[in-house]
């Protein structure tokens, strides 16, 4: 499918500074990663870029751009540069969270051109189709919906001739979750063997990379307190989740309702819970402390909330595991708390 054409202004590399069309405006300009040796420009887009992670690292919103459009982009250029060479998965997946969010406030508002420009920028096949819906091919669909559940499984959907019908809001959904990818590829692309970096990248890099071991360190420290005593007795699934929480992976929602369940079930409490969960991508301890005091029973109904059973683990894509005469998580850790491991068998 044709990619659809829009005109861009500074205005839109501003705020997108990922998109194609705004490096290559860097690139025309003549800017190169040597111009960041120079006081003004370099000291602008150094501190931007300190900026940036501050907030990834401490999972904070990201303080407003200025009013130049060189500097956001240089900026972002930089941040892809920074994450390749320190090369931490979990840094990089906190990082196109962060990102994919902020430029997501911006996304909301667009026209429906810009937004099928955007589609189709990651390599999607996507139109506008009748009543006001879009229409999206089912593979680039299901390679990018949020989570395997509920309105966003395939046999819930309106589909003819391989193409899903979308209202906007869905849309916007999924160009969130296609901006992460399309961020992580561009943060697998940069060739540093072809990039002269000058001093005051390499000084940034090692800053940077200080500041997140530490914050590492920390995670680990409070995970490591709630988590040793018991972990062996977890179902493979759960377990799953947790290691995906230790990789910075993101969570869906069905994934963190199914942990926080599992262990506040088990005995863990509140608090203890919510230190587990510091380590997501966009973790905010105000809404992550009221998700899981829900789930405790704490507020709302007052009802406290159990794990999914295995059958919906399965269906939820949470669970790849056959555990013999198991139909349900915690049915699997009090068997195996009493010695009595069940035998567990991979499902191809």
């Amino acid at each position: 499918m044709a990619k659809i054409e829009v005109t861009l202004t500074k205005g839109y590399f501003l705020k997108y500074p990922f998109l194609p069309d705004a490096l290559k405006y860097i690139s025309e300009l003549g800017l190169t990663l040597e111009d960041l040796s120079y006081d003004t420009l370099g000291n602008e887009v150094i501190r931007r870029v300190k900026e940036i992670f501050d907030a990834v690292i401490n999972s904070l919103p990201i303080p407003p751009s200025g009013d130049d459009p060189d500097i956001e982009v240089l900026s972002y250029l930089v941040a892809l540069i920074v994450l390749k060479i320190i090369g931490d998965r979990s840094l990089i997946e906190k990082f196109v969270v962060v990102l994919s969010k902020k430029y997501s406030e911006y996304i909301n508002v667009e026209e429906n051109n810009f937004l099928l420009y955007l589609a189709t920028t990651f390599g999607w096949k996507i139109a506008y189709g009748s009543e006001g819906k879009y229409m999206m091919f089912f593979i680039d669909y299901l390679e990018n919906i949020p989570e395997y559940r509920g309105r966003w499984k395939l046999v819930h959907r309106q589909v003819s001739k391989g193409w899903v019908y979308l209202e906007k809001i869905e849309l916007l959904r999924l160009i969130e979750s296609g901006l992460k990818k399309y961020m992580a590829k561009q943060i697998s692309n940069v060739n540093i063997s072809e990039v002269q970096l000058p001093d005051p990248v390499y000084t940034l890099v090692e800053e940077i990379s200080m500041v997140w071991n530490r914050k590492v360190k920390e995670y680990e420290k409070v995970r490591s307190r709630y988590l040793k005593k018991g972990e062996k007795y977890y179902p493979p699934c759960i377990r799953s989740i947790i290691e995906d929480l230790k990789n910075g992976r993101n969570l869906s929602h069905s994934a963190r309702f199914a942990l926080a369940s599992f262990l506040l079930n088990i005995g863990m409490d509140v608090e203890e819970v919510l230190g587990i969960f510091r380590f997501s991508p966009d973790f905010r301890e105000d809404l992550a402390r009221y998700q899981i005091e829900h789930i405790a029973g704490l507020r709302g109904s007052k009802t406290k909330y159990v794990t999914y059973k295995c059958d919906s683990m399965r269906s939820l894509g949470l669970c790849y595991w056959e555990c013999e005469g198991i139909s349900h998580p915690l049915q699997y850790y009090y068997k195996a708390v009493r010695g009595m491991l069940p035998n567990v068998k991979k499902r191809i």
